[in-house]
């Protein structure tokens, strides 16, 4: 463990764009975990008790929801830098943008000229960031692995095909000479041909580089017949291809490039193709490679957003060099800048080309607009275009009694969201802000500190002004290169400073405890503070900081063997005063200090322990809920002005009375969040809303939680035919429409089934505290094997289920021995399993399919392997 002073106070943010899209929602897509669980299969284990284990009784009280405020996290937030762009039609002119959300209204398209919205769309989940226009009037994209076209001129949208075998993501589509659609992929790592009217896969190359999963980034040359790719991760680098000769890719290799990281963008204009990587230190840079010379050299001048238009027909390309639009001829052999205006925004999402006209695009906060300049040079007014909000799921929020606000984060989010909890008022914070997706903040005496995704970002926001004001923001720390860490889950105020915790970066175990001196601003950070373990929750007293960790590391880390633990430590030195591992756990979150006494969260019980040092005393079994170790699983509170304690996990709020060891269920289908008003009242985020929860004396015999949703149609009749609330329990959520179909989530326990159903399979359950519910999640959900179109049934040896996409079935089979995995029953492998006798041939699988070079494989439980490669299948 060391300590590093990291800034000064005086570090203000400069107009930096809204998030560095380096985050694992980013890089890694929508279904990046927010730090939820994930449920073990089979029976939940029993609670782990330390000390002694306390005798609960009921507590008469009854939680009603009394308020409510809907949408807590709503923006306009493009996808990623390429997910804007000018279309040309005819002689008209539009602006496109995909935009950040599980489906609504993802699409946007404008009249370039007005700003007025002239069609939108919404897809089947996150519209994908990257599309491309043949110039008629036609887009081509994804969402997920769904295949998208939209008509511009028809105001239409259709899915015509879906993302080809072995590939989850796509990215960065283009057309080449035959007008063939080429995109990059994961977790192939290759570059894929696909029929633009059938989504059928033509042609593949061979995975690019040594242990890369992404192409992220591809264009293609002047002719339409070379395609530049650029990869990642642990090999990044730049790849030619021939569209005529896929099968024969020749590595161009990128002087000075960092390792295990990505290629962001590649751009060819003219004879170069500009490239946008991290070099050796980590630091993003732009690169350009001359394809008539072979020669590598830096980018002339700097380029905001990624991004640098199309060849005008004088042969310019333009970027936006902060703030001075530049033109340069990339068909020379030398570029040579010319300065040709002055634009308002030094940075800016895209340049582009509307005829004649250059359109420089910026992207605020819940805003899109772009500044038009002549080609003599002459800036016009801006265009502002009328965006339709979305809501993002909350990943964090705190409410501050001072203010009675709710303050809120969002999942794949661009900055923070305020709502006055006693009028609804809404606001959204400056684009100048500096934050990204929020994991965690606290409110204290007047400022907001806030934790961005990633890199480990500080912030503190003066909150007097008001969350939309530009100058109230200030980035005090930034801890991604300088200690690896990536997230900020865990703050408290002590005496002198603000604390808080975090989790390390891609790959990498062990969090660290920092500090914020008040006075001065003054950032110290004592990494790797428990090693091993993430730092996920704190409570202070006068200068002592305690903290509760949990063994999941950084994304790409496995978990850590050991236990978890409990500290304390000094916040002026960070300076340990003990440490204190519990047994049997893996994560522990709160903490609270209450009457004398510290107490710690886990999915199923409050222990209580000695403040001295930590050691246990009694443990209250509130449930049964078991689940891989996560971040943010379960939530920890003191009712202000009570001796009581409210703990939230598996949706589920149970406040505990630790004297009288009596407890009360109060709500049911609650997210993950709760804080309290000036009165002392109970907020709790339940969907993406935030409610507000009275508590009022029961009887000693009943407890009770809010009304539940209503339950009817095909999910309530198989819910009522499979054994109802005894069964299933309560549900969680109103019936939701999705993709088709519709689903509801049904919890008892603390277990949550999900019931699906779409008209091609009728209504199903999936056990998502299951084996094969995690492995279905994993996959995407619906989205990726599709739909269930059977329950899990019981087989010798284990258990299997069916789900169904576009007609092709997946079964995944779990047994003890071997796990849940997935056989494809329409590819080559899976048709061979099935001729073969299923698992009575040869056997259950050990693995999903997965690749080795441009060979498919799959292993089985009785020494098969199954190749696949170039049409052969073969058996070893």
């Amino acid at each position: 463990m060391h300590s590093t002073p990291v800034t000064s106070a005086d570090d203000r943010i400069e107009g930096v764009p809204r998030r560095r899209l380096l985050g694992a929602a980013a890089l890694f897509g929508a279904t990046a975990a927010v730090g939820g669980a994930a449920a073990t299969a089979g029976p939940a284990e029993a609670a782990v008790v330390l000390g002694s284990r306390a005798d609960t009784t009921p507590l008469p009280l009854r939680g009603t929801v009394v308020g409510r405020h809907r949408d807590l996290f709503r923006t306009f937030n493009l996808t990623s830098s390429t997910g804007v762009g000018v279309l040309t039609v005819g002689s008209k002119h539009y602006l496109m943008s995909t935009n950040t959300g599980d489906g609504t209204d993802t699409v946007q398209v404008f009249d370039a000229a007005t700003g007025a919205l002239h069609y939108k769309a919404s897809t089947p989940g996150s519209a994908g960031g990257n599309f491309v226009h043949d110039g008629k009037g036609t887009i081509w994209f994804s969402s997920g692995t769904a295949l998208m076209t939209l008509s511009v001129t028809g105001r239409s949208i259709r899915r015509y095909g879906t993302a080809p075998s072995g590939v989850t993501g796509l990215y960065d589509f283009v057309l080449d000479h035959r007008g063939r659609l080429w995109a990059g992929t994961y977790p192939a790592g290759a570059a894929v041909c696909l029929d633009p009217a059938t989504g059928a896969e033509l042609a593949r190359t061979p995975r690019l580089g040594h242990g890369n999963d992404y192409v992220r980034s591809l264009s293609v040359s002047p002719d339409g017949r070379t395609l530049w790719a650029g990869t990642g991760t642990a090999d990044p680098d730049l790849f030619r291809i021939d569209v005529d000769a896929p099968s024969t890719p020749v590595r161009v290799p990128i002087p000075g490039r960092g390792l295990n990281s990505f290629v962001l963008r590649t751009a060819a204009r003219g004879r170069k193709v500009f490239v946008w990587h991290d070099n050796s230190s980590g630091t993003e840079v732009v690169s350009v490679h001359d394809t008539v010379s072979g020669s590598w050299g830096p980018a002339p001048t700097s380029m905001s957003g990624r991004s640098i238009s199309a060849v005008d027909a004088a042969g310019h390309a333009y970027v936006n060099s902060q703030g001075t639009l530049m033109r340069l001829r990339p068909g020379d052999a030398v570029l040579s800048p010319e300065a040709v205006a002055t634009v308002p925004d030094r940075h800016t999402w895209h340049t582009g080309l509307a005829g004649d006209t250059v359109l420089v695009v910026s992207a605020g906060n819940a805003a899109l607009s772009a500044v038009p300049v002549s080609p003599g040079g002459d800036v016009r007014p801006r265009v502002d275009c009328a965006v339709s909000l979305t809501t993002l799921d909350t990943s964090s929020m705190v409410v501050d009694p001072a203010t009675d606000t709710a303050y809120a984060g969002g999942f794949r989010g661009d900055g923070l969201c305020a709502t006055a909890l006693a009028t609804g008022a809404f606001a959204h914070s400056a684009a100048t802000a500096g934050i990204s997706q929020i994991e965690g903040m606290v409110p204290d005496r007047g400022t907001l500190y806030v934790g961005s995704y990633g890199s480990a970002v500080v912030v503190a926001h003066e909150t007097a002004p008001g969350v939309s004001a530009a100058g109230a923001y200030r980035r005090l720390a930034t801890l991604g290169t300088s200690h690896l860490q990536s997230r900020i889950f865990a703050w408290a105020s002590a005496e002198s400073h603000v604390v808080f915790g975090t989790v390390p970066e891609y790959g990498y175990r062990g969090g660290a405890l920092g500090t914020v001196e008040r006075a001065t601003g003054r950032v110290t950070v004592y990494n790797k503070l428990i090693p091993e373990l993430s730092i996920v929750g704190l409570a202070a007293s006068g200068h002592t900081v305690y903290g509760t960790t949990s063994v999941r590391g950084g994304y790409g880390a496995p978990d850590h063997t050991g236990d978890a633990v409990v500290f304390a430590a000094d916040a002026r030195s960070g300076a340990l005063h003990w440490t204190r591992a519990l047994a049997g756990t893996a994560e522990l979150y709160g903490p609270v200090l209450l009457d004398g006494r510290l107490y710690v969260a886990t999915l199923d019980t409050v222990v209580e322990l000695r403040v001295s040092d930590g050691a246990p005393l009694r443990t209250f079994v509130l449930g049964s809920r078991t689940g891989r170790a996560g971040w943010q699983n379960a939530a920890l509170a003191r009712l202000p002005g009570t001796s009581r304690l409210a703990h939230l996990a598996g949706g589920t709020v149970t406040v505990l009375e630790p004297a009288s060891a009596r407890t009360a269920t109060v709500l049911t289908g609650a997210h993950r969040h709760i804080g309290f008003d000036s009165t002392g009242t109970m907020w709790v985020t339940v969907g993406t809303d935030i409610v507000k929860l009275r508590l009022d004396p029961g009887t000693d015999t009943t407890t009770s939680t809010t009304a539940v949703p209503a339950v009817g149609g095909a999910i309530g009749a198989k819910y009522t035919a499979g054994g109802g609330h005894a069964v299933y329990g309560a549900p969680t959520s109103p019936e939701r429409a999705l993709h088709g179909g519709a689903y509801q989530v049904f919890r008892k326990a603390g277990k949550g089934t999900k019931f699906l159903w779409s008209p091609a399979t009728g209504a199903h359950t999936v056990k998502e505290y299951g084996a094969i519910g995690r492995a279905w999640m994993r996959a995407d959900y619906e989205r990726g094997w599709g739909w269930p179109a059977t329950d899990e049934r019981g087989v010798p040896g284990g258990v299997y289920q069916v789900f169904v996409r576009d007609g092709r079935a997946t079964k995944v089979l779990w047994s003890p021995a071997t796990g849940a995995h997935a056989v494809k029953e329409y590819g080559a492998i899976g048709r061979a399993w099935v001729r073969a006798g299923y698992e009575r041939g040869w056997g259950w699988p050990l693995t999903d399919e997965y690749h080795v070079g441009g060979e498919v494989r799959q292993r089985f439980s009785r020494g098969v392997t199954a190749h696949y490669r170039a049409g052969r299948l073969l058996t070893s």
